[in-house]
């Protein structure tokens, strides 16, 4: 007499069900893992150095002041868009002209006179420096000024 399921019990599986149970098991297992990682790569991409203090929540021309003020000297725009790029790789792909980007919130943090624009003769463009470099005349403070040479 043949064995059948019945014969062996109702604790048996039928071993293409048994495949279909591992294979649902190991797809939940996927599926959390794969969560698991977006949310790690998330966590990695708003990671900020602890004793940097970078946001990359804050706006562009605060971030823009941030990075003049942590090179501690004055810059100009060729210099800010890679230390720019550095921190927001991002940005690289959102816009057509780099430097008309940052253009514009250099002349908003101008405007709002977090930055203040100085002129270096013999020096295409300008130095931007934060206020407390500039003296009551508008000249940059010499200490400043040896650092842009």
């Amino acid at each position: 007499m043949a064995k059948t399921q019945e014969n062996t019990g109702n604790t048996a599986e039928n071993p293409t069900e048994k495949l279909e149970k591992e294979n649902r098991a190991l797809k939940e297992l996927l599926v959390e893992a794969l969560e698991k990682i977006k949310n790690l790569e998330k966590r990695v991409e708003k990671y900020e150095k602890p004793n940097d203090g970078y946001n990359k929540a804050w706006t562009v021309v605060t971030k823009i002041v941030f990075l003049i003020t942590k090179a501690d000297k004055p810059l100009r725009s060729s210099e800010i868009i890679p230390l720019l790029q550095a921190r927001e790789p991002s940005i690289v792909n959102k816009q057509a002209s780099l430097e008309k980007y940052v253009s514009a919130f250099l002349n908003t943090a101008v405007k709002h006179e977090r930055l203040i624009p100085y002129k270096l003769k013999g020096v295409r463009g300008n130095f931007y420096c934060l206020p407390e470099w500039v003296d009551e005349e508008g000249g940059l403070i010499p200490e400043m000024r040896r650092k842009i040479f």
